[in-house]
């Protein structure tokens, strides 16, 4: 029976494999060894009667045609001062760009760097003692034992360790270790795939040139792209000429890099382009003439992308941030900030991040400020630490200092400070032992609201020492604390000096699994060196003030229903019970002291007030009642209502200043509320009823009602009202923020603070933002009141992210988080 086509072609490339194994290359290197997967068959008779054999290819009938050589392209590898010729291509760079074969079996799940990732993986090249096998399939295979040259001819897999060629045709030279290919080439390295219509690779070296290429990235990062050449220097770096670059997905450019020149580098996860436009929906909207960009997660030195703003106070508002990576745990970042109504201000940052260190300098100084030209050198620095030098020792300072009052108005609040009144400076050192720590600090604020009093500055600890334990048992259940703390308070125009306190807490907790009841005697001792005193006051008032509390607490619970579910139904009374013995402490000065916020939680707590300077003097019953309800399966709360009330048996007699004042026999009334009206919807509320007040018996409300499905939808209402003891802590606001989806690629964003006591607003801002995988921009609107006695000021904030690229414009991302409490953003 005669050999079928089919079977004929197998039979005549698994015979010329076979025979090419066996012929020697070349004196000189050693060849690879060349594999395949045919098995090798005994020599077969074709059409024609004569037997293939390696020196002598025929011609068979319904076989092709011996290839011809053709001649090699040369590895033309240009150096970094060469610019190859322009070829014009059959195809344009867009549809190179989109070629199905760039993506074909890789998912593309995300555009850009992978968020947390770090450098990508490298491919070692094998050394010349231990060089790869290559194995090679083919439909045709012809060798030129004269110049040990294997041709072949379709569907062409060229495999070598973890890099694979594939081709239509291709020539592969022993001697060299080179392939020359066309037609369909497709070349695939780890986290790397090119295309091309025709290449020259050299299998040992790694390096060869494509033209008409397309590339892809994946892995670790995702983009792709096109360019008339490409270039192989190493595995790991790939340079290319007159190119395409995006990290948006296939059938998506809504923004791409077009350069003159393209060097990507897997090893050191950087690209740089030279002489480069950046489009934006094809429209050109930015040339620069180098530019570096991160391939990977990783941190490089380079110009970042510049934010651009204008605002009434400053101008036209323009910084060009320079990062400095100086070393794996090291980096800088230097930012010129250009203000048109101010001047030219110079930032810069540092940072360390050791094994057991982590420092952080943030300055920034304006030489002159041309709006302001009286007011000097202006400037602002912040520095930080935290570490942990030994085991149980830890360290921290926060430094925050600005050269003005008006500087964080004028400039915006750059340094991350929480307080807009005081910025703190502050180190301490802590050790932590087995139930008890040691703690020494260093204190001091800078007041930069101008309408604090210098009196009423807050005062500096210089130094603060504290050695306290917790709950260490004792004898027979009991259990004791210790407290001992020592201050040197410092004041430039107040009364300061040392302050010396001994807390010592002796209980005896009884807890059971419906409850629990503690008993608890506590001692406060406390003594004054002052300086500066009033006159007629003692100098060194001291005092040893007893308290004994006894806090119970039982559970009922039974079972219950709650829309059709099984749940369980908590009742939680509770009983507090204080007595502290009276010590007249009008010549103690106020150096920490306050009082408490009245709410549910404050009713069982032993005093009134924050610190020590002041101890009140109490004998009082506080009675609470807690009742929830939890879904059966998962314990979640489902609603809860908490109502409490003090009732005193005598006056309080310690005040934070003034005479004493004739308290009633009982408190407001205390309560909280909330409620699980929907998987999705919350509703909470805080509030404070005086029933003995006619004019306004409720003290405080704050009630809140939250809608929040989903990270990217949320919409929030708050009322919040607090009349305060003194008109300075009044106010009345409502509050509406949400964060709401328009379809799948847009999202508006919006927060409005109103004060119904001033009938002004405080706070709006409202933006909307457009986002695709590849692409983030943000438009936001924002008025903002600082100060009462100043008027508001308005702004415009444009932000636009490029995944892989960078970010343009306001850091608007940080005024939502700030502003809408749950903003989160992809």
């Amino acid at each position: 029976m005669m050999p079928r086509p089919a079977d004929r072609k197998w039979r005549v490339c698994a015979a010329a494999l076979s025979a090419l194994v066996l012929v020697p290359a070349q004196a000189g290197e050693p060849s690879p060894e060349v594999k395949t997967d045919l098995r090798p068959l005994p020599p077969v008779q074709v059409t024609g009667g004569s037997q293939l054999s390696p020196s002598q290819p025929v011609e068979t009938a319904g076989q092709l045609a011996p290839l011809v050589p053709e001649r090699p392209l040369g590895l033309e590898i240009a150096p970094p001062d060469e610019r190859p010729q322009a070829q014009q291509l059959p195809i344009s760079i867009e549809e190179r760009a989109q070629d199905k074969r760039l993506h074909e079996g890789l998912a593309w799940d995300t555009c850009g760097p992978r968020l947390g990732r770090g450098r990508m993986p490298l491919t070692q090249p094998a050394a010349k003692a231990q060089r790869q096998p290559v194995e090679i399939t083919a439909d045709l295979v012809d060798y030129d034992q004269a110049r040990d040259l294997v041709q072949l001819q379709g569907n062409i897999e060229v495999v070598q360790g973890q890099a694979r060629l594939c081709a239509a045709r291709s020539i592969y030279d022993r001697r060299t270790a080179s392939v020359s290919a066309s037609g369909g080439v497709i070349l695939d390295y780890p986290g790397l795939r090119l295309i091309s219509e025709r290449a020259d690779y050299n299998l040992e070296s790694k390096d060869g040139r494509l033209e008409q290429a397309g590339y892809r990235l994946y892995g670790q990062t995702n983009l792709r792209g096109a360019a008339e050449a490409a270039w192989l220097l190493d595995d790991q770096k790939s340079r290319y000429r007159n190119i395409l670059y995006t990290t948006c997905p296939p059938g998506n450019t809504a923004w791409s890099l077009r350069a003159q020149d393209l060097m990507l580098d897997q090893a050191a996860g950087q690209g740089v382009a030279r002489n480069a436009w950046l489009s934006l929906w094809d429209v050109p909207v930015l040339y620069t003439p180098y530019l570096a960009f991160p391939i990977d997660g990783r941190r490089r030195s380079g110009f970042l992308i510049p934010t651009i703003g204008s605002s009434e106070k400053i101008g036209l508002d323009l910084s060009i941030p320079y990062y400095w990576s100086i070393a794996p745990q090291m980096d800088a970042t230097l930012t010129p900030r250009l203000m048109s109504a101010r001047g030219l201000m110079l930032g810069a940052e540092w940072r360390y991040l050791g094994a057991w260190e982590r420092l952080e300098f943030d300055g920034e100084i304006l030489p002159q400020d041309a709006k302001d030209p009286e007011a000097g050198v202006r400037g602002a620095l912040r520095f930080t630490e935290s570490g942990s030098p030994a085991p149980g020792w830890w360290t921290a300072i926060d430094y925050a200092s600005v050269s003005d009052d008006r500087y964080l108005t004028d400039f915006g609040n750059r340094l991350d400070v929480t307080s807009l009144r005081n910025l703190s400076q502050r180190a301490e050192i802590q050790y932590q032992g087995n139930g008890w720590r040691a703690l020494g600090r260093l204190q001091q604020f800078q007041s930069i609201d101008a309408s604090i009093a210098p009196a009423n500055r807050p005062y500096g600890q210089l130094p603060h020492l504290e050695l306290t334990s917790v709950s260490q048992p004792f004898a027979a259940g009991l259990e004791y604390d210790l407290r001992l703390y020592y201050d040197y308070f410092d004041h430039d125009s107040a009364i300061h000096g040392s302050r010396l306190v001994a807390a010592p807490i002796l209980s005896w907790p009884l807890r059971r699994s419906f409850g629990y009841l503690i008993p608890r005697a506590r001692l406060y001792y406390t003594q004054y060196d002052l300086i500066d005193q009033k006159a007629g006051a003692d100098s060194q008032p001291s005092h040893l003030i007893p308290s004994f509390d006894l806090d119970g607490q039982l559970v009922f619970e039974r079972e219950a229903g709650w829309l059709g579910r099984p749940a369980l139904q908590t009742l939680e009374p509770r009983l507090y019970y204080v007595y502290t013995a009276y010590a007249d402490q009008t010549d103690n000065p106020r150096f920490d002291t306050t009082a408490l916020d009245f709410s549910f939680a404050s009713l069982f707590r032993p005093n009134r007030f924050t610190g020590y300077d002041r101890i009140n003097d109490d004998n009082r019953l506080t009675l609470g009642l807690t009742t929830r309800t939890l879904r059966e399966d998962d314990g979640d709360e489902l609603w809860r209502l908490s109502l409490g009330q003090i009732y005193y048996f005598a006056d309080q007699r310690v005040q934070l200043d003034g005479p004493a004042v004739l308290d009633p026999n009982h408190s407001a009334l205390a309560g909280e509320i909330g409620l699980r009206l929907h998987r999705d919807w919350t509703a909470q509320a805080e509030l404070q009823w005086n029933p003995d007040s006619r004019e306004h018996s409720w003290e405080k409300q704050v009630i809140q009602v939250r809608y929040a499905p989903a990270k990217d939808r949320l919409l929030s209402l708050a009322y919040h009202y607090n009349l305060g003891t003194q008109s300075s802590e009044e106010y009345e606001n409502a509050d509406l923020a949400f964060q709401l989806p328009l379809g799948s690629r847009v999202r508006m964003v919006g927060r409005w603070l109103y004060s119904l006591l001033n009938d002004e607003t405080v706070e709006a801002f409202a933006g909307i933002e457009f986002s695709e995988c590849c692409w983030r921009m943000r438009i936001l609107g924002q008025h903002l009141k600082r100060d009462a006695n100043q008027p508001a000021s308005t702004s415009l904030m444009l932000q636009l992210e490029l995944a892989g690229l960078g970010s343009v414009g306001n850091a608007i991302d940080k005024v939502l988080q700030r502003g809408i409490y749950g903003y989160q953003s992809d």
